[in-house]
């Protein structure tokens, strides 16, 4: 038998891929101003590497215990929806398959590379950017070519208190708040329907960490530390529910629009033992079927179609009034 010298460069493949085939992203999910940045800390706090510091997002104010978002990553996905007509508080689902078309490509590569570049070597790593509801099909095409194993942790918190929220931040109506929350919810419920997903209730979180912290350890097989009082100290003072702004009782409900609602009311199951496997899917399947089909009535225009539809619209009309307009004398 002819045995292979070892090169060392072979070890160092080997190992290379060894971490590939082990690799586990954990990916926080849920919309804006539901409570991602204080649950990837959390995941950060359980083992879970965000990536550099230096290419975290830094606090502002609006987030003052920091975003614990890899801006890299935000800035693509930014690019990838404004290159689909999509903006991050669009309310339209993107088209079937877009993951699969040319346009994706070069975003599909980009992605693959910075996440080589940036957690190689880590088994566990995680990111966080409320615009990966949208576009969760484009990391799923990476992974499966890069053996990493995907979970998700979403965060559920109620949708007034979210537009409200949003209203104060940006000042965004009301309703057109409650709208992305749908979009966001019902597309991230429909792409991870098949991945380990962990439920989690921001109210709760807030006012008991360690219960919540504990069942999506859990679920996604996440180490708890043997020494807790570190993990204590420092979810203890990250937690400050002081900076919850907006809690609207239960009973403002039934305010809310009937799908709205429901969608929330089966998100709220499902963070709890109340909820038998797979009937959160089956309603949210059937919300995103009538989402959609109203969506389809409202298509956006193309940006490369918006700046001349003004004035197609002007030459039009100037036809239909000749046409209507008595011909002049001889």
């Amino acid at each position: 038998m002819t045995t292979k010298p070892d090169n060392g460069s072979s070890k160092a493949a080997d190992a290379n891929q060894s971490s590939r085939k082990h690799s586990s992203a954990i990916c926080v999910l849920g919309m804006h101003r539901s409570g991602t940045s204080c649950v990837a800390r959390a995941m950060n706090l359980l083992g879970v590497y965000l990536g550099d510091p230096e290419k975290m997002e830094p606090a502002g104010p609006d987030n003052p215990k920091g975003f614990w978002e890899h801006y890299e990553f935000r800035l693509l996905q930014q690019r990838l929806l404004a290159s689909l007509n999509r903006t991050w508080d669009s309310v339209h689902p993107l088209p079937d398959g877009w993951e699969k078309t040319e346009l994706a490509r070069p975003f599909k590569r980009e992605l693959a590379r910075l996440v080589e570049t940036e957690f190689s070597g880590h088994p566990l790593w995680g990111w966080k950017d409320p615009q990966s509801c949208l576009l969760i099909p484009l990391w799923r095409d990476v992974f499966a070519s890069s053996h990493t194993q995907l979970g998700c942790v979403f965060i559920v918190r109620n949708p007034m208190d979210v537009a409200k929220s949003l209203s104060a931040r940006n000042a965004m109506p009301f309703n057109a708040g409650l709208g992305i929350w749908f979009h966001y919810n019902l597309v991230a419920l429909r792409d991870t329907a098949d991945l380990p997903v962990v439920f989690v209730s921001y109210e709760k979180l807030l006012s008991q960490w360690e219960p919540e912290l504990r069942r999506a350890a859990k679920v996604l097989s996440l180490s708890w530390p043997d020494d807790e009082a570190n993990l204590r100290t420092a979810m203890d003072a990250f937690i400050d529910p002081k900076l919850r702004h907006n809690q609207s009782a239960n009973d403002r409900l039934s305010t809310l629009p009937a799908p709205v609602r429901e969608l929330y009311q089966a998100l709220s199951a499902a963070t709890t033992d109340a909820v038998q496997p797979g009937t959160l899917q089956v309603t949210a399947k059937r919300l995103f079927d009538e989402f959609q089909a109203y969506a389809a009535l409202f298509e956006p225009i193309p940006k490369t179609d918006r700046a001349s539809w003004p004035k197609r619209t002007w030459r039009r009309w100037q036809r239909s009034v000749r046409k209507r307009l008595p011909l002049k004398p001889a």
